[in-house]
């Protein structure tokens, strides 16, 4: 039953992931007057279909994706709906809907969950940790941390996140005691954690009181936080701090599915997968939506279409690239199941 449950949870988040997205590129492709042959959930062997004024809706075996097959997408067609036909600037907006329906879906699953849980930590600070008392020798209970190294700091993960970057090196703390703004020097406690050496400040924050306001306020904060994180993760990326055996595909992905527990962690990673997948899609890279866009971003430049033969070389390298670099990271999320 375990098995089974697992499969349905990776089945829906993965299929309503894609079907926001393939919705993105089909709403657009609509008001732009683009003819839609095929709307399809899934690759392979169709469960569904059925077929509607213009467009044949279709469900297919594999989950692990999707289709809006648009007439003159594939190759130039100079039929009234045609996708090639239509103006540079609204196929950019069809190939690029369906990114930002991703994007925007995670942000604002992940902010009503942060504005709903209530749980709001602040920066205040509410007891000193016994076990590091002897070490705390500035920070006092109540005092409010106000920056960090001249990073404002509103939220604790903001705090624990200027932690994580520290290295072990002092920080020049801005707290507010009784009212006054105190500028203090101190150093970060390391505490070993599962062989990883991490830095903490040996203190307790207190929590937030429940109301609308504070919810709003910290809620606001999280997800800034959050967006912040998907940022500098890409960051990493882009410049090679993070190597490929680090990176997680569709395998590992489903591996987290599977052992989440509860609504509030299904909901959790669903926001995060929807963020990173829409983020993922927008990178310059043929074959993915980002790559069409720059494409057409040249095109719009040059104002003249480029050939499509060199198009479509283009292209088959940028999917070639993506199917041996998926290939790659899931063999690494199975050595990591074993």
């Amino acid at each position: 039953m375990h098995i089974i449950i697992g499969i349905i949870k990776v089945v829906f988040l993965l299929g309503f992931l894609v079907l926001i997205h393939e919705g993105g590129h089909f709403l657009v492709a609509k008001l732009c007057k683009v003819k839609v042959r095929e709307f399809s959930i899934g690759f392979g062997p169709k469960f569904f279909s059925k077929q509607g004024k213009e467009t044949k809706y279709s469900l297919r075996a594999i989950p692990f994706g999707g289709y809006v097959d648009m007439l003159g997408e594939a190759e130039a067609s100079c039929e009234q709906g045609s996708f090639s036909n239509a103006k540079v600037g609204h196929r950019i907006a069809i190939v690029a809907a369906g990114a930002i329906v991703n994007i925007i879906f995670g942000i604002l699953v992940y902010f009503l969950l942060m504005t709903g849980s209530g749980v709001n930590r602040s920066t205040v600070i509410q007891s000193l940790i016994p076990e590091y008392i002897s070490e705390n020798t500035v920070l006092q209970p109540g005092d409010k941390i106000l920056e960090i190294n001249g990073k404002k700091t509103r939220i604790k993960s903001e705090v624990d996140e200027i932690l994580l970057q520290s290295n072990g090196e002092t920080l020049d703390i801005l707290v507010n005691r009784n009212g006054e703004n105190l500028s203090l020097k101190v150093m970060p406690i390391p505490m070993e954690y599962a062989g990883i050496t991490r830095y903490i400040l040996g203190v307790e924050v207190a929590q937030a009181e429940k109301n609308f306001a504070n919810n709003l306020y910290y809620g606001s904060w999280e997800t800034i936080a959050f967006i912040g994180s998907i940022g500098d993760s890409l960051k990493l990326l882009i410049s090679g701090n993070v190597s490929l055996n680090q990176m997680t595909g569709p395998v590992g992905i489903s591996g987290m599915v599977v052992q989440t527990s509860g609504m509030y962690e299904f909901v959790y990673l669903l926001a995060v997968i929807s963020l990173s997948l829409g983020v993922t899609n927008l990178l310059p890279i043929p074959a993915l939506d980002g790559g069409k866009i720059l494409l057409l971003i040249i095109e719009a430049i040059r104002k003249k279409k480029l050939d499509e033969e060199l198009e479509i070389k283009i292209q088959s390298i940028g999917f070639t690239f993506l199917i041996l670099l998926s290939l790659y990271i899931s063999f690494h999320d199975v050595a990591r199941l074993f």
